[in-house]
């Protein structure tokens, strides 16, 4: 089961204003919108919902338009045909609200072999950050985080660190963690939150500024959430999202980030998504 489909993040969906449904032990997100109607998310679904009470619910609550984005073991061709069958007055989205590809680290192996994985020029970052006199803490600083995050991301920043607060609020200590990477100034120059969902670390929000940057901090930073994650018993850490060559057209923002997450020596995860053409 992955993180969207767990209870503390359900908590956190209703304290944004969502209606959360619960259906065969699994949630769905209902938020009903001016002019345009009720938007149902189904995300990261391990089964796709039976169809026939899904219709009926749809009608229940006058659903206008639908996000189905399920969990990546679901064929792509079981979600096409399953979509077909939903009626044509509602609208169905093929603009994912969630990533349709994602980059895990496998990190059951032990650090001298999961440090070997990174990338030559990842390993020489990591020692020139060290060198540089980055040094990354561990906490649960959000407020630090937020800060830095809001920083790296200019005028818009609140913009990408909207709702952080209360995600934070609604996950137990034991299930997340702040790294925060300072200068010998004692300044936080980066940050990443990690969450904890059953086996998996998510690598959920990262941010960094200029000098971080110049300084190696955020790479870093990935090195010691990788060994975060183990310690904390997760066997995996996901990156949360890259960019999908099957969505060229897609996120071309996001090809940036993808390289830099890339060079940690994990493996890539599809999840299927809607096609156009089966809308």
């Amino acid at each position: 089961m992955e993180i969207q489909q767990s209870k503390p993040y359900a908590d956190f969906i209703t304290s944004l204003g969502w209606r959360v449904i619960t259906r065969s032990r699994q949630y769905y997100y209902l938020k009903r919108l001016p002019l345009v109607g009720a938007l149902l998310k189904v995300q990261r679904v391990t089964k796709l919902p039976d169809l026939t009470s899904f219709l009926a619910l749809l009608k229940t609550e006058r659903v206008t338009r639908l996000a189905v984005e399920p969990d990546a073991r679901i064929p792509m061709e079981e979600l096409n045909a399953w979509i077909r069958k939903i009626p044509g007055h509602i609208a169905v989205s093929h603009d994912p609200f969630l990533p349709t590809k994602t980059n895990r680290i496998d990190v059951r192996h032990d650090e001298q072999s999961l440090f070997h994985a990174l990338s030559e020029a990842k390993r020489r970052a990591v020692r020139r950050a060290l060198k540089n006199h980055i040094r990354v803490i561990v906490g649960k600083d959000i407020r630090s985080l937020i800060r830095v995050k809001n920083a790296s991301a200019g005028f818009l920043g609140c913009i990408t660190t909207y709702g952080l607060d209360k995600l934070w609020a609604q996950f137990p200590p034991d299930h997340k963690d702040t790294l925060l990477a300072y200068t010998a100034r004692d300044t936080v120059v980066a940050g990443i939150l990690l969450l904890y969902w059953q086996n998996t670390a998510y690598y959920w929000v990262a941010g960094a500024t200029r000098e971080g940057k110049h300084l190696f901090a955020p790479t870093l930073l990935v090195w010691e959430a990788i060994k975060c994650a183990k310690k904390r018993g997760a066997t995996q850490l996901d990156f949360v999202g890259v960019w999908d060559e099957r969505m060229p057209n897609q996120n071309h923002q996001w090809k940036g980030f993808t390289k830099f997450k890339e060079g940690f020596g994990g493996k890539d995860m599809y999840y299927p998504f809607v096609t156009a053409q089966n809308i």
